[in-house]
């Protein structure tokens, strides 16, 4: 485990605060902090560079838990942040995982707005994302060809699977599709007549949430600058069963 500083705060009584940086040394001083590192003196908060830490950038980090109806399976569908910029946001269910990246973010009337989206790392076979196709009848020139209308529901930016020994493994995303054939933007592997075809949905174009009785938030900001958050809020609903 990573060592950690951690600050006390006396009004509130408890410890609010872990850093990531480790000194060597600490004391504060007529209402200034001081550290020693590595041999060096360090004053703190004396310049307008924020997460910088002898030399080396930290992320600051924020862990919540929405927990709202706790005996009800729910479907946590946005996320609104009232601050100055945007967080990525690393989201976490007892059922699933999710994720917002900063850039995914809309500012409306200065909340910050976004769905939430599958992790685009995780695949979830129990979701709407994840459909079966069918047999390959044919392979060539980056062209997946099946012997049967595959419906409309691909898109361009999806990722395309064949079944090998019960998993998944990835050929590659979608360029473009006709009713009966994929073309795919490059092949990791070789599809061969009769392998099982599936594809996963493009995660940014999803908005179906995360379900679970509870969910994670790990808000994450890297920037050199001043921000500041006041507020989160998240946008859930029963899920059905």
């Amino acid at each position: 485990m990573a060592e950690i500083t951690v600050t006390y705060d006396p009004n509130s009584q408890g410890w609010t605060s872990f850093w990531s940086y480790n000194p060597d040394w600490m004391i504060g001083m007529n209402n200034v902090f001081y550290t020693w590192k590595n041999g060096s003196l360090y004053k703190h908060d004396t310049n307008a560079t924020r997460n910088r830490f002898y030399g080396v950038n930290y992320p600051s980090t924020i862990t919540t838990i929405f927990n709202e109806d706790p005996l009800d399976v729910k479907m946590f569908k946005t996320m609104a942040i009232e601050s100055n910029e945007p967080w990525d946001a690393d989201l976490e269910t007892d059922l699933n995982t999710g994720m917002i990246d900063k850039t995914y973010f809309t500012d409306k009337e200065g909340t910050w707005f976004a769905y939430i989206r599958r992790d685009p790392n995780t695949i979830d076979l129990q979701a709407i994302s994840t459909q079966g196709i069918g047999q390959v009848a044919t392979y060539g020139s980056l062209t997946i060809n099946f012997g049967f209308n595959i419906g409309t529901s691909i898109s361009q930016g999806d990722k395309v699977y064949r079944v090998t020994a019960g998993a998944l493994v990835l050929i590659g995303t979608v360029a473009s599709h006709t009713d009966n054939s994929i073309t795919l933007v490059s092949a990791a592997v070789t599809p061969a007549p009769g392998d099982m075809i599936v594809y996963v949905k493009d995660s940014t174009a999803e908005s179906y949430g995360a379900r679970g009785y509870y969910m994670q938030a790990k808000l994450t900001n890297n920037s050199t600058a001043a921000v500041e958050i006041f507020n989160v809020n998240v946008n859930t609903f029963k899920s059905n069963p």
